[in-house]
């Protein structure tokens, strides 16, 4: 059975990240090229898609 809880679970391990930006994962990035950039976006809107059909047709738990 489902109970409500006042605060997600998801929202303590966010509180526990240190806010900023990840200066390593920036480096990379901007050493891409504007092709290399697009296609990781489009691997990232693939993996959204795949995600999204994953969880609309999943069958109820009992």
């Amino acid at each position: 059975m489902w109970y409500f809880v006042d605060e997600p679970w998801q929202y303590r391990v966010l509180d526990q990240l240190r806010c900023g930006v990840d200066l390593a994962q920036l480096e990379r990035t901007r050493s891409w090229t504007p092709t290399q950039r697009l296609e990781a976006l489009e691997e990232l809107m693939a993996l959204a898609d795949e995600l999204r059909a994953g969880v609309t047709n999943r069958k109820p738990t009992p």
